[in-house]
């Protein structure tokens, strides 16, 4: 739970299906509220939820006026202040983040990269541990349109694999997004619907 490994656009296929097929349809579905609330639930130092704000920002400027959250929990405080802080190494903007990203969403100061404020307005940073006997969106109000929990699940028995999946199943509406990492799969699957496109996959709620 602790490795904290992570890099801007990991996996890039995730991503491209956003950007060509999930984004415009949850836009579309959402102009009503002009809300979309996204969870990146092992964020480590938070490369995956800048990723999807820059994502945004890049091919989806129409949402600049709607009510846009990425939320990121790690269960390292460490990792936690790291990614507030929103100041990045070379070697680590080196991985994943293409350079036209980084000339136009980082100030470079010294050998550090920090995200510009348009960028870290969308985002927000806590400490949870998904193991724990609640998530950190309990409330009876608490929704996302998607929800980040890659390559996290293979460390946890599955016992505990079926009470993260069945919590996050109630945070998600039933056109809700769920990315797991590429070799995980949900351990109860009459909760899910599993939907294959381009060699991506994720899952909606059943």
């Amino acid at each position: 739970m602790t490795i904290n490994e992570t890099s801007f656009f990991r996996d890039r296929r995730p991503f491209d299906l956003l950007r060509t097929e999930l984004f415009p349809e949850l836009i579309e579905a959402r102009r009503a509220t002009r809300s979309l609330r996204f969870w990146s639930a092992a964020c480590s130092t938070g490369q995956e939820a800048f990723s999807l704000a820059m994502l945004l920002l890049e091919h989806f400027p129409m949402l600049a006026a709607w009510d846009i959250v990425i939320e990121g929990t790690d269960f390292s405080h460490e990792v936690i202040a790291r990614a507030q802080a929103a100041i990045f190494y070379r070697i680590e903007v080196n991985r994943g983040l293409p350079s036209r990203f980084l000339v136009r969403y980082f100030d470079h100061a010294g050998e550090e990269w920090i995200a510009r404020p348009e960028v870290r307005r969308l985002c927000r940073f806590r400490q949870a541990n998904l193991c724990g006997p609640r998530l950190p969106f309990a409330r009876s109000t608490d929704r996302f349109d998607l929800i980040f929990l890659r390559n996290v699940m293979l460390y946890f028995d599955q016992d505990t694999r079926r009470t993260l999946l069945a919590g996050i199943h109630r945070l998600l509406p039933p056109d809700g997004i769920l990315f797991l990492g590429a070799s995980e799969q949900p351990a109860d699957l009459s909760l899910w619907t599993p939907v294959l496109v381009g060699g991506a996959s994720y899952y909606r709620p059943s």
